[in-house]
């Protein structure tokens, strides 16, 4: 029986010390919440008034509206988390990715989980955009390049990002967008842009076709701050779960340890009134 209440209260220290690491990432992800909101709220800001703008480019003539040959190779830019224990967060990204991907697509991956999965499948473009939390202008920028110079060189047919959507705290979906070829239109009414009039020198197809690569930057660093403050919510929700799970673990086994502590003591003095009895 003192085996038995050994064996209890060392799952109880494992099951405690587990719960202190829980609660910590909980608390951190925390604080990291209403920075990465506020980052995604501004990056739709930024994504919206992009969209006003180009809602007047004539893009029915622009390069980047054409449609490819369908047996090149697409490009799929997927964004994925830096760490782990988020719930299904990177888990749910990678299997939309693969129903999607035909064999001999490209991925440009950004995050860590994603650049080491690609990489190791050799079907990264790149593998230099290893944060998603701190993925910068610049990295936009490079990103876009990467981006606009396949599609330019004619060695992929289109672009699409994979990423997560924040629908809110608790609920984070992925999500796809068709980068190129490119379809304004089709993008103005899925976040319900009006257009604006502007006029454009010298001409609204060379405006469009200079700062597509912008548009792209800017949809780049949308959807993955996006898909970050996606991260952090699954993270914080996760390890509540698992904080509260560990609570009810630990309430358990007090509950067996004290009974078994008490059968044990229990069993001795039985033994020790027999003892006396028999003498």
């Amino acid at each position: 029986m003192g085996a038995n209440t050994k064996a209890i209260h060392a799952r109880m220290k494992s099951v405690d010390s587990t719960r202190h690491i829980t609660k910590a990432m909980q608390l951190v992800a925390s604080s990291k919440i209403n920075k990465a909101v506020h980052r995604m709220e501004d990056s739709r800001f930024y994504r919206r008034v992009m969209l006003e703008a180009f809602s007047a480019l004539g893009a029915e003539k622009c390069r980047y509206t054409s449609y490819r040959d369908r047996s090149l190779p697409a490009l799929f830019v997927i964004v994925a988390g830096d760490r782990g224990l988020a719930g299904g967060y990177n888990s749910q990204i990678f299997r939309s990715a693969d129903v999607l991907m035909k064999p001999g697509d490209k991925v440009l991956p950004i995050g860590k989980r994603a650049v080491d999965r690609y990489s190791r499948r050799g079907t990264a473009v790149s593998d230099r955009f290893v944060s998603a939390e701190g993925f910068s202008s610049a990295e936009c920028a490079a990103a876009a390049r990467i981006v606009t110079d396949l599609y330019d060189s004619g060695e992929i047919c289109s672009v699409s990002v994979i990423s997560t959507r924040f629908v809110s705290m608790l609920t984070q979906a992925p999500d796809i967008t068709y980068l190129l070829p490119l379809n304004l239109r089709q993008e103005m009414e899925q976040i319900e842009v009006k257009p604006v009039q502007y006029e454009f020198e010298p001409s609204a197809e060379a405006v469009l076709d200079a700062v597509i690569p912008e548009y792209i930057a800017g949809v780049l660093y949308s959807c993955t701050a996006e898909s970050y403050a996606s991260e952090v919510a699954a993270r914080r929700s996760a390890m509540d779960t698992a904080t509260k799970n560990a609570d009810e673990m630990m309430a358990q086994l007090s509950l067996e340890y004290n009974r078994a502590r008490q059968s044990a003591i229990t069993q001795e003095i039985t033994e020790i009134i027999a003892g006396a009895d028999a003498q």
